[in-house]
């Protein structure tokens, strides 16, 4: 009792977190940045992690490891796994305070009260002692630099490693959310299988990142050939092999996961009522998230939704600033009032 009615000079300094499906970033107030790693753990504990076991080829080494993903389409699979992850990363923020951290941690808009709980057991499990769940958004929104307090709509679209996250934003209050569980690692997915059918090799899933970073684009956006080679496993001779794979073939590969988020948007749009629709008209759209860097994307939303779209200053990072920011705040707009302790 003593203990938690010290002042919070005594604690561990306030926590944002953005644990996504592919990495994980923790930012600790007056520390800055502690960590931004890939989202994954060494095989161990945890029945369905085990169940999605990766193998991957470690740059520079000629070895092959094996990580679990706790995560799958933005949220918590594992929570053993996930507290795994978290552990270690809580620990780099600690200054040996007599309290343990507060943390800001963010979450898709269409999370599951049964995700939402995941998110938070394994959070306070790794060493948080009150947890505020707000949505990837709403953070994204503040990273991105937009005027919340403005009394019009508008709109943001995250494309993430596992979700797009969909939301209107008025007077700082999401007034309108959709999410489709299709995102960067479908790409990904995506490219792996036009590989293995067309060139019979197992990518390593690093490797179909790469491909996508680098010569991935929507149809149409690039106007010249590229082509780049990638290495994986022979699913029948069973040693390492490279692949030359062409832009052409990613686009294509990419192309039905693109068309799906497009879509998505344009059913959110289809949906508002009048008036929330001429305010979003009139203050476009902008864009965050891993997938907002795809080569095209901005432009092919421009093109299907006949409305300004704007790419955010750092799109991989806004939801990460923005809980950055909004932690910097937390204590004197009440965020921790409905914490969960």
């Amino acid at each position: 009792m003593f203990i938690s009615k010290l002042p919070r000079i005594f604690a561990d300094p306030d926590l944002a977190l953005d644990l996504g499906t592919a990495n994980t970033r923790l930012y600790a107030l007056g520390l800055g940045m502690v960590a931004d790693e890939p989202s994954t753990v060494n095989r161990g504990r945890g029945s369905e992690a085990s169940e999605r076991l990766e193998l991957e080829r470690s740059a520079g080494s000629s070895s092959i490891v094996r990580r679990v993903a706790p995560l799958r389409s933005g949220v918590i699979t594992d929570v053993d796994a996930a507290t795994q992850l978290l552990e270690p990363l809580v620990r780099r923020a600690q200054r040996f305070g007599l309290i343990k951290p507060r943390a800001i941690a963010c979450a898709p808009t269409d999370v599951s009260e049964t995700e939402r709980e995941a998110l938070i057991e394994a959070t306070r499990r790794a060493g948080v002692s009150a947890v505020k769940v707000v949505p990837e958004p709403l953070a994204a929104a503040v990273g991105a630099g937009l005027d919340l307090s403005l009394p019009y709509a508008q709109m943001l679209v995250d494309i993430g490693d596992g979700v797009t996250d969909i939301a209107v934003i008025r007077s700082g209050e999401l007034v309108k959310t959709a999410a489709i569980r299709l995102a960067c690692s479908d790409m990904h997915e995506a490219v792996r299988r036009m590989v293995a059918r067309s060139h019979k090799i197992v990518l390593y899933r690093h490797e179909a990142e790469r491909l996508v970073e680098e010569i991935g684009a929507v149809e149409g956006a690039y106007t010249e050939a590229l082509a780049s080679e990638a290495s994986g496993v022979h699913y029948l001779r069973r040693g390492e092999e490279q692949a030359l794979v062409s832009s052409r073939e990613v686009s294509e590969a990419i192309q039905p996961v693109v068309r799906a988020i497009m879509e998505k948007v344009r059913e959110t749009l289809r949906h508002l009522n009048p008036q929330l629709a001429v305010e979003v008209i009139e203050s476009g759209i902008t864009l965050t998230g891993g997938g907002a860097q795809l080569k095209g994307i901005s432009e092919l939303m421009a093109s299907e939704t006949s409305m300004e779209v704007r790419l955010a200053a750092n799109p991989l990072h806004s939801v990460i600033n923005g809980a950055s920011q909004m932690l910097s705040v937390g204590t004197s707009i009440g965020i921790w009032d409905s914490a969960q302790r």
